[in-house]
């Protein structure tokens, strides 16, 4: 069985999504071309698209200044390693005269003061190893000796040749630590385990149908003609480990919005796991964080700078800005640690207490304000309609579709509710960009979940949703009958 995803992208932004056994979905293809609106019940893999083609633009987004930091971050982890190869005796004693070395010493920050390390900067950590091979190499046994004399006659002799024995080894670690930053000059393995760490976070490491666990999983993408991603995986494992995976992306960036809690005060959270980002490596599998808590951590660490004064004079985001302020008409600021939401009336309201439905707006605010939706970003939102009103849900509907219109950025927008549908449905009208706007609906077969375009139909959508409704209201009804009948009775 094949898992097989296909996206492409033609001169006029529009995207083509094919998917075929990906989790539990079969033979779909999905236009995303501005707003696609994703319809279904649950468990239908509505979230499998979003999650997919999150996954594969995060991966990529600003990999080579990530590929630099990381690659820094690995060799400055190795290197840290270096000082017990040597016995305490010899260490101690090569700490000793390290310490009367200037900072700038490659010897001292490893063996005496490793904070020093932090100092490095990424794009001089080869010149770093050159410096520290010269200067462990011209370290001589006898300064060694002597400086640690008082150790050395407590403890068992350490003579001249089992030094040269561990300088040499540790030399030959040095080696070893070049070798392994310089041994992927184009990043084609960085690309490969990046790809593949985010792709196992976001589905828990099971991309495959879970009935078929060993399928073979393609992913192929594609933009104006050119091929950005092609990708064949099994067991977790890419097929050919020589084949390039990547080649380039269309977007500068992606967010998955599910969550409307992200928004909340955790700041333990949020510097924790802004030092773990800023050193963690594909290479090295450290830690990559989850679309929610990758989302959870940008949001806290924006920069401060207020842009809503900007955003409102500019003239694209006018009428989105208007939409937002009518829902929090406030802004939001950081003192002690913590976030909160301003009223126009100057009153402060820690974040997290903010109503559920005023947070998933907040989120979309926080972004445009920090200049972070462009026309070259994924929005990916994941029933945001849940915890808002109708009222709001028309609302957010309207900010959608402006979003589209006005800043030309993509969304892949999923839903339960027929309200936040036909918000949609009358908004895509009303500011003409049905063009741009594409509804699909997932229907259910015996070996999987296909997904229908319905844009010359939409009434099958509705329909779906008033099945449920109907069925309720005929039990109420028989109901509301029979409880006649007894009161009659």
């Amino acid at each position: 069985m094949f898992v097989f995803l296909f996206i492409k992208h033609y001169k006029d932004s529009e995207m083509q999504l094919t998917m075929d056994n990906v989790g539990i979905l079969k033979r779909s293809t999905i236009d995303v071309n501005g707003l696609t609106v994703i319809v279904g019940a649950n468990n239908s893999g509505k979230s499998t698209v979003g999650k997919t083609a999150y996954a594969l633009i995060r991966a990529v987004e600003r990999y080579e200044i990530r590929a630099a930091f990381d690659r820094c971050n690995y060799a400055i982890s190795l290197l840290r390693e270096i000082p017990s190869i040597f016995p305490f005796s010899a260490k101690d004693a090569i700490r000793s005269i390290a310490k009367q070395f200037p900072d700038d010493n490659p010897l001292k920050a490893v063996f005496s003061d490793q904070n020093l390390l932090k100092r490095i900067e990424y794009s001089d950590i080869d010149g770093f190893i050159d410096r520290f091979y010269n200067s462990l190499s011209s370290l001589e046994f006898d300064e060694v000796e002597k400086s640690g004399r008082v150790l050395f006659d407590l403890l068992e002799d350490y003579s001249k040749s089992e030094f040269e024995r561990d300088k040499f080894k540790a030399l030959d670690n040095v080696k070893q630590i070049d070798r392994l930053i310089n041994g992927d000059p184009d990043l084609k393995k960085y690309i490969r385990e990046a790809i593949r760490t985010q792709l196992g976070t976001e589905f828990a490491n099971q991309i495959a149908p879970a009935k078929n666990p060993d399928s073979l999983v393609s992913i192929d993408m594609t933009a104006e003609g050119k091929s950005c991603f092609r990708i064949q995986m099994q067991d977790g494992r890419f097929v050919e480990e020589d084949n390039n995976v990547f080649n380039w992306s269309p977007y500068d960036g992606a967010f998955y919005i599910d969550d409307p809690f992200v928004v909340e005060d955790d700041w333990q959270f949020s510097n924790q796991n802004l030092r773990m980002s800023t050193k963690a490596s594909f290479l090295n599998s450290r830690k990559v964080l989850s679309h929610r808590d990758d989302l959870r951590l940008r949001l806290k660490n924006f920069h401060q700078e207020n842009m809503w004064e900007k955003v409102q004079m500019n003239e694209n985001f006018k009428r989105i800005s208007d939409c937002l302020d009518f829902v929090l008409p406030g802004s939001f600021i950081s003192e002690n640690e913590s976030e909160y939401y301003k009223g126009i009336d100057g009153a402060k309201l820690n974040i997290s207490n903010l109503a559920t439905g005023s947070k998933m707006f907040s989120i979309l605010k926080m972004l445009i304000a920090a200049g972070r939706i462009t026309e070259r970003t994924l929005l990916i939102l994941d029933e945001p309609e849940c915890h808002l009103h109708p009222e709001w849900q028309n609302r957010f509907a309207e900010i959608v579709v402006l979003l589209v219109k006005e800043i030309g950025c993509h969304i892949i927008l999923t839903t339960h509710s027929q309200n936040f549908l036909l918000a949609l449905d009358t908004y895509t009208r009303k500011y003409k960009i049905k063009d741009k706007s594409n509804f699909y609906q997932a229907r259910k077969e015996e070996d999987g979940v296909v997904f229908e375009c319905s844009n010359s139909n939409l009434k099958s959508l509705y329909a779906d949703f008033l099945h449920a409704f109907s069925r309720m209201k005929r039990m109420y009804d028989s109901l509301a009958y029979e409880e006649s009948v007894d009161d009659l009775a």
